[in-house]
């Protein structure tokens, strides 16, 4: 009994052991499943997380290559990078195919499945837009271009900054108060003609009342002529005893008869010239009057302009850049000792001789005042006179009228000691001592102009000479207009300047160049502007003319000048780019005529030291200036010779053509204008059009790898993932990776 019982509690300690070890390998399989469950999870995320970054790589790379396919003769002979004209799809797909290859080996375990799905690839922002070509432009020239416009422009010029802005200011004041003093003494030299013309009518008057004037008149019978109211008076008296006579005797006995008629005739008739005479001189007289006041007013105007032309002298607003340049520290650079802009600015303080003072202007003006008034005094007398003829007192009122108009006449008619009208003239004259020698050197400087005008007029002779060159310049003329139109800028050339035939005009256009330069200068110390890196890269990478060239013309040893082959686009680019001409000779001439410009400034502020002691400042402006352009000439030989020149006698540096080419790129401002010549260049050397080649790149790919626990997981525990713009198909996971890339 008790072993029956014994068996049956083994029996069921048994069944539990083994109820217990089911129980335990149930929850073991359970724990594994989900411990593989999780651990199969992190497994695709981490094939999923290897691959976004793999993608993101893939992509980079992909577009980086592409656009490692640059164009290669862009970037050696104008350092700009676009894309050539490789297909750009075809480089992305093979770079792909060959990142995904699995390659060759069969037992190879790969851990990624990536597939590409597929991949695409847009081209942007070409390289003829302006923006996109500038900033390559900067990007080029960032360093080149401060340092060498610094060391090769600024520190030369610097020593000559404060001379050239007394020299402009000085041009500028002077050649305004030329203008005026001119205006102003030839308006006073007609009211002087007018008041002498007022003058001179009173003369036939006066020989109507006496001829020649006396200061007595004898008496005469009747029967002499009457031409004359002397001539009356001196017969009244006769004429009064012999009407006397005939009043006593009976009407057919009287003897005088006709005499009498006579006489009383005559002295109506000269009645009458003296009263028509009186009255045309008056008419004269008042509107002669009245003119010359009219003129005295438009004198007083003009040397009240040149006051204020004179106290505005010293606030003109281009100083500022000559200023800033002689106030910037900039490394081997040297300051002017300052003695030449002193003695020019002296110069300019000496204009205030130049101006009339107000006591000589208001002397002309009484003078005026004191004809009307003299003149109040003869029609007086002469209206004493008409209303004595044939009376009584005639003879005094004769002498009177007379004496009134000899005064008269006198002081502003004829010529001689009493004129008040030639002493006028004559302190006008003393005042103008200088205006013969001025206006000789004028003359002089007027036919050296022409001799300079002549030379560009023989290189502008020399268009037309080549029509495969003018040819070229028509195709380059079009890339230039496309290159507008695809910029959707309005064609507009910089010209340069014509050279003035006036050599004033041409002293003053010098100069206003020179403040535009200084200007330039001045705001690029104080900040970068793209505008120099545009101006430097253009002469880094563009040919220039040879000035040699010219020399033959320029010295006339070879004034026909057999050179047009010279004036081929390829060897005047630079020049192109500055004005735009599309024509052979064009670009050519203009350049030499502004060179000639700027010539003229240096030299004239040279001038003005040179011939500071003439003492009249406009004589001083006219040798200056006459000075300037013979110098110019000379230089402009030296230059043609041997490619570059001093730039003044009181900076001997050297100067070059390039140097003044990149002085003018300052002054000519059309900044899109210039970038659309260079575009338009490129396009015709190098067959390339920018405007249809790439900068930037913009790559999209598209990859697959499938998974290999994820969908059933989540399928299971009804869970959908996905982020990022990727997505889930199926088995396979899609991820999107874009790339950018630019030059």
């Amino acid at each position: 009994m008790g072993k029956q019982e014994e068996t049956k509690s083994s029996r069921r300690r048994k069944q539990g052991v083994r109820s217990s070890d089911g129980s335990v390998s149930v929850f073991l399989i359970i724990a594994l499943a989900a411990v593989f469950m999780f651990v199969a999870i992190f497994i695709d995320y981490s094939r999923i997380a290897a691959m976004k970054v793999q993608s993101e790589r893939l992509t980079r790379a992909a577009v980086r290559s592409v656009m490692s396919s640059y164009d290669s003769q862009l970037q050696k002979e104008y350092g700009l990078y676009a894309f050539g004209d490789s297909s750009g799809d075809l480089i992305m797909g093979n770079v792909l195919n060959d990142s995904l290859n699995p390659g060759d080996r069969s037992d190879a375990f790969r851990l990624m499945a990536m597939e590409l799905d597929s991949s695409g690839l847009e081209l942007q922002r070409p390289l003829g837009t302006y923006d996109i070509f500038n900033r390559q432009i900067i990007e080029d020239m960032k360093y080149k271009a401060p340092i060498d416009f610094t060391l090769e422009l600024v520190n030369k010029f610097k020593p000559l900054s404060q001379s050239m802005k007394e020299a402009s200011n000085t041009v500028d004041v002077l050649k305004q108060l030329r203008k005026l003093y001119d205006r102003r003494e030839e308006g006073l030299d007609e009211m002087l003609v007018k008041q002498r013309r007022a003058g001179e009518y009173a003369i036939k008057l006066s020989k109507l009342v006496m001829d020649p004037p006396g200061r007595s008149i004898y008496d005469a019978s009747l029967g002499g002529s009457i031409s004359t109211a002397a001539d009356g008076a001196s017969q009244y008296p006769d004429y009064k005893a012999k009407q006397q006579e005939d009043a006593d005797r009976p009407p057919k006995e009287k003897l005088y008869t006709l005499q009498l008629m006579v006489y009383q005739n005559g002295i109506s008739s000269i009645g009458s010239e003296i009263s028509s005479e009186a009255s045309r001189f008056q008419k004269e007289k008042d509107k002669l009057l009245e003119d010359a006041y009219t003129l005295w007013e438009e004198a007083r105007n003009l040397n009240d302009e040149m006051k204020q032309v004179i106290k505005d002298s010293e606030n003109r607003s281009s100083n500022k850049g000559y200023d800033q340049v002689t106030n910037d520290v900039t490394p081997g650079s040297t300051d002017s000792s300052g003695s030449e802009a002193e003695m020019i600015q002296s110069i300019r303080k000496q204009a205030d001789k130049l101006v009339h003072s107000d006591e000589l202007m208001n002397s002309f003006r009484q003078e005026i005042e004191g004809q009307e008034s003299l003149y109040q005094q003869v029609g007086h007398a002469v209206s004493s006179l008409q209303s004595s003829l044939g009376g009584e007192g005639m003879k005094g009122a004769v002498l009177e009228a007379s004496h009134a108009l000899q005064n008269y006449i006198s002081n502003y008619g004829t010529s001689g000691g009493s004129n008040i009208i030639d002493r006028q003239q004559a302190a006008l004259e003393q005042f103008r001592t200088s205006d013969k020698e001025r206006k000789a050197m004028e003359r002089q400087a007027n036919q050296k102009l022409k001799q300079a005008t002549k030379v560009i007029e023989v290189i502008n002779g020399l268009n037309g000479q080549h029509q495969a060159m003018l040819d070229e310049f028509r195709e380059l003329q079009q890339y230039y207009d496309e290159s507008l139109q695809f910029n959707a800028e309005a064609d507009s050339m910089s010209k340069g300047k014509p050279l003035h035939d006036d050599p004033y005009e041409a002293g003053k256009d010098a100069m206003d160049n020179m403040d535009g330069m200084f200007g330039f200068m001045g705001n690029v110390l104080g900040g970068v502007r793209d505008e120099l890196f545009q101006n430097e890269y253009a002469v880094h990478y563009y040919q220039h003319f040879d000035i040699g060239n010219l020399s033959g013309i320029v010295d006339g040893s070879n004034a026909s000048g057999d050179i047009a082959q010279e004036f081929a686009i390829g060897n005047q680019e630079v020049e192109y780019i500055l004005y735009g001409f599309h024509n052979p000779a064009g670009n050519i001439s203009a350049a030499y005529a502004e060179i000639f410009a700027s010539r003229i400034a240096v030299r004239t502020m040279e001038g003005f030291i040179v011939n500071s002691k003439l003492g009249n400042p406009l004589a001083i402006l006219a040798a200056a200036i006459l000075y300037g352009i013979e110098k110019a000439i000379e230089d402009m030989i030296q230059l043609c010779q041997t490619g570059s020149i001093q730039l003044s006698k009181y900076v001997p540096v050297v100067l070059t053509y390039r140097d003044h080419l990149r002085i003018f790129l300052f002054i000519h401002s059309d900044n899109e204008r210039k970038l659309s010549r260079m575009l338009a260049l490129i396009r015709l050397n190098t067959g390339i059009n920018p405007a249809e080649r790439s900068t930037y790149a913009s790559g999209e790919v598209r990859t697959a790898m499938r998974l290999w626990f994820l969908p059933g997981v989540t399928k299971s525990l009804g869970v959908v993932f996905g982020s990022g713009g990727d997505e889930v198909q199926g088995n396979s996971y899609i991820v999107n990776r874009r790339a950018d890339f630019s030059y």
